[in-house]
């Protein structure tokens, strides 16, 4: 599912795992009914992809408009027929929901990609962090460090609390993915995203595209 409804504001990615004795299989099959039957009806749902990882973990990365309209679809989630059958195939408490609000203007739905890194980290006070430091720093990041690299698609931050923000490329492999992610540790530039939060409160994986 992807949809050119202008620029996008709001990013759900849910991660979880499924029951003992459930299927790979039967569980894409599930998640694409459940888009094709519920998802590309939602008004201002830009994009939806299912993701695993190398853990045997799978993820929904979800593309919206605007906060208004993940939210009303939300609300209606659990009373399409699709959502309840692809949710009794899930253990219920390993679902987490991460709401971002993206931190970027005129961000579109990328393409040709086939990985999303997805990392949350908590600021620490002593960086004199603000939002704006945060995406001037961002900027910095895409021209001075990722525009090196062919395969990055899209990269933004986003704000899922007033404490907690998140960083989101969506990259062609996941190969690449993971060398630039490891080039931030020798980069003069992403040393300064760094700075910003606690090492010990980064939560970071990468999710390869299954749907």
């Amino acid at each position: 599912m992807a949809r050119s409804l202008g620029p996008l504001t709001m990013m759900g990615f849910a991660r979880y795992e499924k029951r003992d004795g459930v299927e790979t299989e039967e569980l894409i099959h599930a998640c694409v009914n459940w888009r094709r039957e519920f998802l590309d009806h939602q008004d201002g749902i830009a994009m939806h992809r299912f993701l695993g990882n190398l853990k045997g973990q799978f993820a929904d990365a979800i593309l919206a408009v605007d906060q208004p309209a993940f939210e009303e679809m939300s609300a209606r989630h659990s009373e399409a027929k699709s959502s309840r059958a692809f949710m009794s195939l899930l253990k219920p408490d390993t679902i987490r929901l991460t709401p971002i609000a993206i931190l970027k203007q005129g961000v579109e739905v990328p393409t040709d990609f086939s990985c999303i890194e997805f990392g949350t980290f908590r600021i620490t006070e002593a960086s004199g962090f603000s939002e704006s430091a945060l995406k001037d720093i961002s900027r910095k990041i895409e021209v001075e460090y990722l525009s090196k690299f062919s395969a990055p698609r899209e990269h933004f931050m986003g704000r899922v609390d007033a404490e907690t923000y998140s960083e989101v490329a969506f990259v062609h492999t996941l190969g690449a993915a993971r060398e630039i992610c490891n080039g931030y540790l020798t980069s003069d530039v992403c040393s300064e995203l760094l700075a910003m939060f606690n090492p010990k409160s980064v939560d970071l994986d990468f999710w390869h595209v299954l749907a």
